[in-house]
């Protein structure tokens, strides 16, 4: 093992499931899981997200920490040099460079996004976000993040500039401290905040009753219920849109009165009861792709994260139950209080319509202020919250960089500080860009979370899981993750990982591209096919930056050689 792979390790296996927890906890825990939860309706969201958690998120999780464990006793630390050991062909390196090459391009617009939290936590706390309408919510939001031309924050007429340098700072020197001294400490340090500070506004959130009394049924409890039942009652016009909700407690005399208040607000249409079920739900396709699309966001599946912070964990630990400790960690964090806390406050303080119809990260940045606004203490809780969310943020981005720090590392023989510098200058780059091309819409942001933050998570767990059942095979790989572990993970899961995982996951990659390529072209892909320079030049530079990395592995004889002289007269039986 080389020098530095010697000096890094975890102090402990706490320590290891805290920054594997949090790398997953972040903006998709507090904005994106809230905000698909209103959008589809709660309920039957909700057993879409955990069918999926239970046969994709558990299985493809321990296939990475097995993975990446495995990695580490071999010498490797990132999914380029872990891929190519255990496979024992250096072709694999290759394959493996999307684990080094995505997570880093991930962090690119994480960072930038970090910067919106950091600001918002400082303008919520000076009183700047004071405001009374949803178009000055909306105003102070586009003119803080630029969207309203190219350039626009390196005006100087916002302050996300400074933000966003603080939150760039902060990230490369805990990355420059490396593992246990940066990443282990920070996570040790800010994932109890967290917590305290989620359940403190979690707390505030469900004693809010029913802030309005004109409008009786947006209360708390109508929240949780919309949140959970699978079975409601909206109203809608003729036309098919849905205006309002009928409470699942509301008596006939209520019923008639929500009815009747809702038809004088729309004196043109005929408003109507319709009843939407369970199967409903169900039956909806693009529910399904949301909801496994929020398991691999939620869980850092597919990022070379886990694999990375795997292969610094000791044989003789527990991995199997790490995972679903981390796992564990994040669905509390991601369910129990963020969706409990956000879905909630959003109906009771604004409606059912309106919380179902703001977009995916919108619900957070648009209207969550209008909420702490219209609560006792707002300015308080709301200052507490986005902080908490940049906390998140770089549990889950100073996770993103380490593959490819750790890359340098091992690949050129870099000292930490020669490679935190490359990285650094890579990033600093490949963030302003993401920067600059605010316009139409956040358009450069926009690209790089649909080609890079989605498309290469499905290619990169398909290779974990060929990796894992095929080059492997499952027996020997199953037997890695149950070395050390206080119980044998169960035979059937041999079964989930060798054809339900697959085929579910193939599934729902199938149904996405056809949805979004074959039957209406995303905006993402029209975008790029017309040439839009903010669509067209973050995937140059993904391309530039993927061809760097592979001239860097294959030029890298050094770590290849020594890697396979070392281990050509005793190979390290696999199973």
């Amino acid at each position: 093992m080389s020098k530095i792979a010697k000096k890094e390790s975890w102090n402990s296996n706490l320590g290891a499931v805290l920054a594997v927890a949090g790398s997953a906890i972040g903006f998709g825990n507090f904005l994106r899981f809230p905000g698909l939860a209103a959008q589809y309706g709660g309920g039957a969201f909700m057993i879409a997200y955990f069918t999926a958690f239970l046969l994709m998120g558990i299985p493809l999780s321990w296939v990475e920490w097995t993975i990446g464990r495995r990695g580490g006793r071999v010498g490797g630390h990132t999914t380029a040099s872990i891929f190519m050991l255990i496979s024992r062909s250096p072709w694999w390196k290759y394959m493996g460079l999307v684990g080094v090459v995505a997570p880093l391009s991930i962090a690119m617009y994480y960072m930038y996004l970090e910067g919106w939290t950091l600001g918002y936590a400082w303008h919520t706390a000076v009183g700047d976000l004071s405001l009374s309408t949803g178009e000055e919510f909306g105003n102070f939001f586009g003119n803080f993040v630029g969207a309203g031309s190219n350039g626009a924050i390196f005006s100087g007429e916002s302050s996300l500039l400074l933000f966003f340098g603080i939150a760039l700072v902060c990230n490369f020197y805990l990355i420059y401290r490396g593992v246990s001294k940066g990443i282990e400490w920070f996570c040790k340090l800010s994932m109890p905040i967290l917590l305290i500070t989620a359940v403190l506004v979690l707390i505030r959130v469900l004693t809010l009753g029913t802030p309005d009394a004109a409008y009786p049924e947006r209360n708390v409890n109508e929240g949780l219920g919309y949140m959970w039942n699978p079975n409601k009652v909206e109203l809608v016009t003729e036309s098919g849109k849905t205006v309002n909700m009928i409470p699942a407690s509301a008596t006939p005399e209520q019923r008639e009165e929500l009815i009747k208040r809702t038809q004088a607000q729309y004196p043109d249409e005929k408003i109507s009861p319709k009843n939407i079920t369970l199967l409903d739900g169900l039956l909806n396709p693009e529910l399904w792709i949301a909801a496994a699309g929020q398991i691999f966001y939620s869980l850092s599946l597919g990022f070379g994260t886990i694999c990375t912070y795997a292969s610094y964990v000791n044989r003789r630990k527990d991995i199997a139950l790490a995972s679903i400790t981390a796992n564990s960690a994040n669905e509390v964090v991601e369910v129990g209080i963020a969706g409990m806390m956000i879905v909630p406050a959003a109906v009771s303080l604004l409606g059912v319509v309106a919380a179902a119809g703001a977009s995916t990260f919108g619900l957070g940045f648009n209207v969550l202020p209008q909420v702490f606004a219209a609560m006792p203490m707002g300015q308080f809780f709301g200052t507490l919250f986005f902080f908490l969310l940049f906390l998140a943020a770089i549990t889950s981005s100073i996770s993103l960089l380490q593959p490819a720090t750790a890359f340098m590392e091992e690949f050129w023989g870099m000292r930490r500080t020669q490679s935190v510098t490359i990285i650094a200058v890579f990033m600093c780059v490949g963030a302003m860009l993401v920067a600059w091309f605010t316009g139409d819409n956040l358009i450069a942001l926009d690209t790089m979370d649909f080609w890079v933050g989605t498309l290469s998570l499905y290619i990169t767990s398909f290779m974990y899981l060929t990796l894992f059942n095929v080059v492997w095979r499952s027996d020997n790989a199953l037997a890695e993750l149950g070395r050390g572990a206080l119980f044998t993970p169960p035979s059937f899961m041999k079964f989930i990982i060798r054809w339900v995982t697959p085929t579910i996951l193939a599934c729902v990659f199938g149904s996405w591209l056809y949805k979004n390529i074959f039957v209406e072209l995303s905006p993402q892909v029209s975008n790029l096919l017309e040439g839009k320079i903010g669509a067209v030049v973050p995937l140059c530079w993904v391309g530039i930056f993927a061809l760097f990395c592979a001239l860097v592995a294959h030029t890298s004889t050094r770590f290849h050689n020594k890697k396979f002289k070392k281990t050509s007269d005793n190979r390290l039986p696999i199973s």
